[in-house]
């Protein structure tokens, strides 16, 4: 802002001199260029920024802290684990959440008898903040700390996996199912628990545009410039040439069975990212592992227990497990 004012203040000064008029235009027309670029700049610092506050995380003896280090960032997560073999929940909460924000959620299995594993994603909770945010930096997040997880609890006592993401969550599970071949503990994830999942990051970056009133000229500019950070952000990542490459169904879906929770009335995302989800599974050929649930009395957040969705997700894993 005092950059701003300061270059405000210079081409006030500028103009009232006595200039020739080209040289006034010339001048005008470079400080206008360079202050669209800052601008420009200030928008894609905003879309990668972490949560401006963060929420509180898991204080309770039964859950213990799991760390690891993530490219000179410390990755952290939350365990609650059996004595003995048992599945286990892989669980990540939602943007702006924490892992306290979900552990009623979780502990419902570990009372079933599981392990739980809720990963905080960087900048949220007690998880240190990245400097530039992205879901990807989550996935990474996760794959250290699975990795870091026989510190804990041994691979041997983890029977199977089954992946819980709600809102933000759902978003990194779906580009993480198509990864999961890579991974030792990946063979052992056989399903997914989606519950009012973001599927379309497109729709959301042109709301974001829309709601922050950013003139239309510019959001080509934007957009490629996003592209190109993206993908120097990640260089081990295959580079992004459109925002459709982080939709589904390109982003990735699940090819185990697969559980959507949707909140009926989804006064943050919509309707419009559940339909994509399910429409792009049908088209796939995956309507068989699909379970869907539009859940009346679920909202899309803040919903810490809820009868219905243990009722369904009950349900779900004595017909699949």
């Amino acid at each position: 802002m005092i950059f701003f004012i300061l270059l405000f203040v210079t081409c006030t000064i500028r103009l009232i001199v006595d200039y020739s008029p080209l040289s006034n235009i010339i001048f005008v027309l470079l400080v206008g260029a360079l202050m669209i670029n800052l601008f420009i700049e200030y928008i894609i610092i905003r879309i990668f920024r972490k949560p401006d506050f963060q929420k509180p995380s898991i204080e309770v003896e039964t859950w213990v802290e799991l760390d690891a280090d993530c490219r000179g960032v410390k990755a952290r997560a939350m365990l609650n684990r059996r004595d003995e073999s048992a599945p286990m929940l892989l669980m990540i909460h939602g943007w702006k959440s924490s892992a306290e924000s979900v552990r009623e959620r979780a502990e419902w299995f570990c009372e079933q008898g599981w392990h739980a594993l809720i990963i905080e994603m960087p900048g949220h909770g007690k998880a240190m903040a990245v400097e530039k945010w992205t879901a990807i930096r989550v996935i990474e997040h996760t794959v250290e700390l699975m990795g870091a997880l026989d510190r804990l609890l041994p691979s041997k006592n983890i029977t199977e996996i089954v992946y819980y993401g709600h809102s933000m969550g759902g978003f990194v599970g779906l580009n993480l199912s198509k990864r999961i071949d890579k991974y030792s503990w990946g063979n052992k994830i056989k399903g997914w628990i989606l519950e009012s999942p973001m599927t379309k990051y497109s729709m959301v970056y042109e709301e974001s545009l829309i709601h922050n009133r950013i003139p239309k000229v510019l959001h080509s500019t934007i957009k490629k410039r996003l592209l190109v950070q993206f993908s120097a952000l990640h260089p081990k990542e295959k580079p992004i040439h459109s925002l459709m490459e982080l939709d589904v169904p390109i982003w990735g879906m699940p090819q185990q069975p697969t559980l959507i929770l949707q909140a009926e009335v989804d006064t943050v995302l919509g309707r419009s990212h559940y339909d994509l989800l399910v429409s792009s599974m049908i088209d796939a050929g995956r309507e068989k592992i699909l379970t869907t649930h539009l859940i009346e009395d679920l909202p899309h957040s803040g919903a810490r227990t809820n009868s219905t969705r243990n009722h369904y997700i009950e349900q779900w894993l004595e017909n699949n497990f």
